[in-house]
């Protein structure tokens, strides 16, 4: 296995594929109804 090493190094495939993209409706919506920040206000204060 060691000498087959460069066999198993992982490759490097792009993060965002076009079927993961956001349309822009999408985002114009989630700005209304969504959350901007994970964290409550109280939390993002600290």
């Amino acid at each position: 296995m060691w000498k087959d090493r460069y066999d198993y190094i992982p490759t490097l495939e792009p993060i965002i594929v076009p079927e993961l993209a956001c349309v822009p409706e999408y985002m114009s919506w989630f700005r209304i109804h969504g959350k901007l920040y994970l964290l409550s206000a109280e939390e993002r204060q600290r």
